[in-house]
């Protein structure tokens, strides 16, 4: 019987968290099978597809992931796109951790024994696979293309974000030559995938896209929110307030900072809910009202990284 490897990205998953996954399965289970080893990879998620991830993968004919709640004692575990306990899945702490693959920040997740890491400073995790597989030379099937392609361009806003590098250009470019798209338009397309603003629900509006971290010693939630209809988007604002409210109070976290990020203007608007007093410090605001932060569209780089360094 072939050893089994879960491949998994962080809690609320992301188009690159499960995309990125998806595509390393794919590399590794082509890897094992040129050199003759017995193992199978496998790409599951924490949480519900976003629709862009859903829409591509339907698109492409590739089946969703598995979605799993926890691992334990016995399990082999690769995680991207993240490397923090906070982040992770339950119970990785029991698991053998046996990779890393992640654009990110390196978190607090340690093991015993030594592991294989790439991580690299670039606007999305499926630009570090998309580099591993034209490293070891193994070609990337259209549908898997497409899938990586996607993840890279809704991470980097279509290129617009400030974590977007050259080496995330040198990839796309790669990408649009299997897949046939071109950036601009598939990228657009994606994002409307999300759907009519006022048709989302507010759950998923403030939380599909959030990560927990700890800034000065608490527990924070920082969410995105990313629109091609910036108006309407605002006119959920007192709902999403009430559901900032009703997280801290469920888990306790100090403050949650929602950023709407408006793709066409380039910019999001800082809604904050709970203790002001780290992130008006940090940013220089006021944030008792909306503050519209001009080109302000990286989570990780422009709002996480100035909290993290308190």
């Amino acid at each position: 019987m072939a050893d089994k490897v879960l491949i998994v990205g962080h809690k609320n998953p992301d188009n690159d968290a499960i995309s990125a996954a998806i595509a390393l399965a794919y590399f590794e289970n082509e890897l094992a099978r040129q050199e003759g080893r017995e193992v199978e990879y496998e790409a599951v998620r924490l949480g519900p597809l976003p629709p862009e991830t859903d829409w591509n993968l339907e698109e492409n004919g590739i089946t969703e992931p598995r979605l799993i709640e926890s691992v334990g004692a016995g399990d082999k575990v690769i995680i991207v796109d993240h490397s923090e306990y906070g982040q992770a899945v339950d119970g990785l702490k029991d698991a053998e951790l046996v990779g890393i693959v992640d654009h990110h920040r390196l978190g607090d997740v340690t093991t015993a024994a030594p592991l294989y890491v790439t991580m690299r400073p670039w606007g999305s995790s499926a630009t570090v696979v998309t580099s591993i597989f034209r490293q070891y030379g193994i070609e990337i099937p259209v549908d898997i293309a497409h899938v990586l392609l996607s993840a890279i361009l809704t991470d980097t806003v279509i290129q617009k974000s400030p974590t977007a590098t050259p080496h995330d250009a040198m990839q796309i470019a790669y990408l649009e030559d299997i897949t046939g798209k071109e950036r601009v338009s598939f990228g657009q397309e994606l994002f409307r995938c999300r759907g009519r603003e006022d048709e989302i629900d507010i759950k998923r509006f403030v939380e599909a896209d959030s990560k927990e971290f700890t800034v000065a010693g608490k527990t924070v939630l920082i969410a995105q929110h990313e629109t091609v209809d910036f108006p309407a988007a605002m006119e959920r604002e007192q709902e999403a307030r009430e559901r900032m409210r009703s997280l801290i109070d469920q888990h306790g976290y100090d403050f949650v900072l929602l950023m709407v990020t408006d793709i066409l203007e380039e910019g999001s608007n800082f809604l904050v809910e709970g203790n002001h007093e780290v992130p008006d410090k940090v940013f220089g605001i006021d944030s008792s009202e909306a503050v519209w932060m001009p080109g302000v569209l990286s989570r990780k780089k422009q709002v996480a990284a100035p909290l993290l360094e308190v």
